[in-house]
């Protein structure tokens, strides 16, 4: 199956009219100035485009014919389309294709075709309009977010790691801060996040939209879904999730943060729990020798949040990252690491990521890809950027030989916002 991949992507999406300095050119200089510097800008314009393709009805027609009665109007959606993993691949020299894993596709020879071909100038329009819409609740969101509560995270460090980092708490609440420039800084970055979302909208018109469309090939992949396996098993840790005793081990402690309450906890998967009954604020599991109660459970971005009784002053081995990556999505090939359940600093790099990566709906799994670089124990692992960005958590890996082979994780910026903490 790999194989199939390699050679369809050599026929036609690498040799496909997709130029490298396609947008490069004049007509997109304004987006270009939103994000600083061209070479930022490209996976954002690529990722937003696809996602005005992918809400365009001439393509869902295309894709599911027999469901074409649900495509004649924006405000219908296709709950089939909706849950279908979908992954921009990064193939190198500002090129990249959509892959599509369809349970229902029959067929074990990938399909390819161009998704801007044979769709209408009208249909495009109504997907930019769709697009739109759904930024713009997203951003609303985003604009709601009490900046005061902007705070650093905590993460566990690497046996080779020797980074420190001086701690100050304020009050009761234990609030981690660190000197009053560098809060105004994160404070700065974070209003920064929400101009550039604001200019993103405001500079995205839509003849801007549909030349950029029209003009080039996009290349789309639907081939069957590959064989996952979960990232979660039972050998020993540093920062180990155990439920009932030692031997019992289930994944890896993701961050420690608080909550919008001020409740200390930490980040866990929710795939390794799936067998015991959770009963919020009753079920108690143990993170690195610590009991913890778990007290919220989001199914979409496979992720508990574990109060823990303690503050980060009793924890061993963790430093200082960043919140997760808001309003952006990674660079093409982003270099990135995560520390395995040995302990051990792993270094990787973004090879892709779901197209509709910048919406925030609650109902809609997206994920970020590596290199398949995880195995079984890794889950609920936080991967972040040479920023100290969270850019997701451990989520599931292919199988060897696989179409496509890769290290899946979910979205960093959902899993904090299903569990409304702090960033």
């Amino acid at each position: 199956m790999a194989h199939q991949l390699n050679k369809i992507t050599e026929q036609y999406v690498k040799t496909a009219n997709q130029p490298e300095d396609f947008w490069d050119k004049t007509k997109f200089d304004n987006l270009n100035n939103v994000f600083g510097s061209k070479h930022k800008a490209r996976a954002m314009m690529m990722t937003s485009s696809w996602q005005m393709i992918l809400e365009s009805p001439d393509l869902k027609r295309k894709i599911y014919p027999k469901n074409s009665k649900n495509f004649k109007s924006s405000s219908l959606k296709d709950p089939y389309m909706e849950k279908l993993e979908k992954y921009l691949l990064c193939l190198g020299d500002n090129k990249y294709c959509l892959m599509v894993f369809d349970p229902n596709f029959a067929s074990d020879e990938p399909k390819y075709f161009d998704a801007s071909k044979s769709n209408s100038k009208k249909s495009i329009l109504c997907g930019y309009d769709i697009w739109k819409s759904k930024m713009k609740s997203s951003y609303g969101v985003k604009q709601k977010v009490d900046l005061i509560h902007n705070q650093k995270f905590l993460l566990p460090k690497s046996k080779s790691s020797k980074f420190q980092v001086r701690k100050v708490y304020l009050g009761k609440r234990q609030k981690l801060v660190t000197t009053k420039s560098k809060l105004d800084n994160d404070l700065s970055d974070d209003i920064k996040k929400i101009k550039i979302d604001l200019n993103l909208l405001n500079n995205f018109e839509p003849k801007v939209a549909y030349d950029g469309i029209s003009n080039a090939e996009w290349p789309m992949i639907i081939c069957k879904p590959p064989r996952k396996i979960f990232t979660s098993e039972y050998p020993t840790s540093p920062h180990k999730v155990v439920v009932n005793n030692e031997a019992d081990f289930r994944s890896l402690a993701g961050v420690y943060t608080t909550n919008k309450d001020g409740v200390f906890g930490v980040t866990i998967c929710y795939h390794c729990l799936k067998d015991i009954k959770i009963e919020l604020g009753k079920t108690q599991i143990v993170v690195n020798g610590i009991e913890g109660t778990i007290i919220s459970v989001n199914d979409v971005s496979d992720s508990c949040f574990v109060r823990l009784d303690i503050d980060e002053s009793h924890l061993d081995g963790i430093k200082n990252v960043n919140g997760p990556l808001i309003g952006m999505t990674p660079r093409e090939f982003e270099p990135c690491y995560f520390i395995n359940k040995e302990g051990e600093k792993i270094d990787t790099f973004v090879i892709g990521w779901s197209p509709d990566l910048l919406y925030t709906d609650p109902y809609n799994q997206v994920k970020v890809l590596t290199k398949q670089v995880t195995n079984t124990g890794d889950s609920g692992s936080a991967l972040l950027d040479t920023n100290g960005n969270v850019l997701g958590f451990s989520f599931y890996r292919t199988g060897i030989n696989s179409i496509q082979e890769f290290s899946a994780w979910i979205w960093g910026a959902a899993v904090f916002q299903s569990h409304n903490l702090n960033y």
